[in-house]
């Protein structure tokens, strides 16, 4: 979504009636036409993230956490954000087998602690991102499969060489958990988790911390970028639970509802009609809503368990009822996001689990279950207690106990049940989503499907999606790496136990503020995260969503 970037560089916020940042309307026809610089932006972040390290986390509430602090190699342009641009890379070439890639660097960039940036902080960086024995489930589980080596040429050059020619490489690498960090820095913390990591190149400076409350940034004065940034600083409050985010919107308390969650279609309407001063619009946020098996554990280390699973869950029902219609149900693969490469929705929706009247897949997964446990049998089901995920859990229950399966909720604080995904310590999560990090049909399965992606927390190792993912983002010809395509997801909703379930991809509602003028998220897709959570859309959407272009097949974006 829109804020895996959120670094507003570009932001004016409009002259009001008290000083810039402050609450307010503006008074005259002159005030909505002559924004200023300055003022102080508010938003909400949906959980506490507890840790920072933008490397090694996925919650989007890292990304928003940190994204304005950080800056990359590449991003994308805020100008037009179908197109990849230099940030920290001032230009960059591509040898003729298009296997090596060499970045020419900024001069005179320097780190918010004064230190002088240089390719050692770069080759420090995705060297730590590309180590087997480290946890990268964004950028590591984009890069990992693509990237051989980098190596620094001298103090403003750095290179990298890749295993193959892939497309997806420059997107993969603009994406924004593909931030640098500075190689002292590393040196003195081991990780990225604390504020006092914090220390980046991007267009603010963490200010503050505060957990279970607020997180602050403020301007860096000294931005690689000359006037920017226009905002003084930003301040995210954190609110969980959404009516707490609502109260605080309808409140005039944020001035931005451009992360996940999303609204609802009620929860837009019901702003709508307590505020003149916003502009409220829908959007697809390229994130995938998920629910997982434990593959490695009883009950569903039965294949026929898990499969009897992927035949009860009603993804219509859920979309309808959880989403309020705004989804797309059943697709591994979204066609509005990727074109052609998504399985026809009309296939998608004969498949076991996803046909309509759900009568004879429930029948069949009752008697799946009770061929293993008469009498049905009782579980754990695990949510993290963010969005309207409980609520999503609550309907998630009630299509299990019509087979037989008896769950019981489990709530995790957000950070607390990401901690658990990544141990494997939970039996079956109801829902999550998973925010695609790259405008490629390759992100889903590096993140959800193949035996070493980011979120593949049911942790199911099967040979054939392996084989298949890598032989489709290997492919140059788009009309091959199609058919590739169709014939993973066809392999995966026809075999029927996966472990990683596809309920839907997640639409919504988002709002800004009248008062803000100019906005654009300086670096990112912020529709590439979304985050995670997230989301996926160009900065552009506050004219109204519109999907970004795909890379070409020779790899240009």
């Amino acid at each position: 979504m829109r804020f895996s970037r959120v670094v507003f560089t570009a932001i004016a916020v409009l002259a009001l009636l008290g000083p810039a940042g402050t609450p307010g309307r503006a008074t005259s026809a002159e005030a909505q036409e002559k924004p200023r610089p300055g003022g102080v932006l508010t938003w909400f972040d949906y959980g506490d993230p507890g840790r920072l390290d933008v490397h090694a986390e996925s919650p989007l509430v890292v990304q928003q956490a940190t994204a304005g602090i950080w800056s990359g190699l590449l991003h994308y342009d805020p100008d037009n954000p179908s197109k990849i641009a230099g940030d920290l890379a001032e230009r960059w070439t591509i040898s003729p087998d298009g296997k090596t890639y060499t970045f020419h660097l900024r001069k005179g960039v320097k780190w918010h602690d004064g230190q002088p940036f240089s390719a050692a902080d770069v080759k420090v960086s995705f060297d730590r991102i590309l180590n087997p024995e480290f946890q990268s489930p964004k950028c590591g589980a984009s890069l990992k499969p693509l990237v051989q080596s980098v190596e620094m040429l001298d103090a403003g050059t750095v290179e990298f060489r890749l295993k193959f020619a892939a497309a997806p490489f420059l997107p993969s690498l603009a994406s924004a958990w593909c931030r640098v960090a500075a190689k002292h820095v590393l040196a003195k913390h081991n990780d990225l988790n604390q504020p006092e990591a914090q220390i980046g190149t991007g267009p603010f400076r963490f200010k503050k911390y505060e957990r279970g409350s607020v997180i602050e940034w403020e301007k860096n004065p000294n931005y690689f970028i000359p006037g920017l940034p226009y905002l003084d600083g930003v301040k995210q409050f954190i609110l969980v639970g959404g009516p707490t985010q609502l109260a605080a919107a309808k409140a005039a308390k944020v001035m931005l509802w451009d992360a996940w969650p999303p609204m609802r279609k009620t929860q837009a309407e019901e702003l709508r009609r307590a505020r003149d001063d916003v502009e409220i619009y829908q959007a697809s946020i390229n994130t995938l809503f998920l629910a997982y098996l434990n593959s490695q554990r009883p009950p569903f280390n039965n294949a026929d368990l898990r499969r009897a699973v992927n035949l009860a869950l009603d993804r219509q029902e859920l979309v309808a009822k959880t989403l309020e219609g705004a989804g797309v149900p059943c697709a591994i693969l979204d066609p509005k996001l990727v074109g052609d490469f998504a399985l026809p929705l009309e296939e998608v929706n004969k498949m076991p689990g996803c046909r309509q009247p759900k009568d004879a897949d429930v029948a069949e997964a009752k008697r799946l279950v009770e061929k293993h446990h008469p009498g049905g049998l009782d579980i754990e089901i695990a949510t993290r207690a963010v969005g309207n995920y409980v609520d999503r859990a609550q309907v998630v229950i009630a299509q299990l106990r019509k087979i037989g399966i008896r769950g019981t909720l489990k709530t995790h604080e957000s950070a607390a049940g990401y901690a658990a995904w990544g141990k494997g310590d939970f039996t079956l999560i109801a829902t999550q989503d998973r925010s695609m990090d790259v405008n490629d049909p390759s992100g889903v399965f590096h993140i959800a499907y193949t035996t070493g992606s980011g979120s593949n927390y049911g942790r199911m190792s099967d040979p054939k999606v392996d084989e298949l993912a890598e032989r489709a983002l290997k492919e140059s010809n788009h009309d091959k790496r199609k058919q590739l395509y169709w014939e993973l997801q066809r392999y995966i909703l026809t075999r029927g136990d996966a472990a990683s379930i596809a309920v839907g991809w997640v639409e919504g509602w988002f709002f800004k503020d009248k008062r803000l003028r100019k906005l654009q998220a300086r670096a990112h897709d912020l529709r590439q995260q979304y985050l995670h959570e997230g989301v996926a859309r160009p900065v552009t959407r506050l004219q109204g969503p519109r999907r970004p272009a795909p890379c070409r097949r020779d790899g240009a974006c």
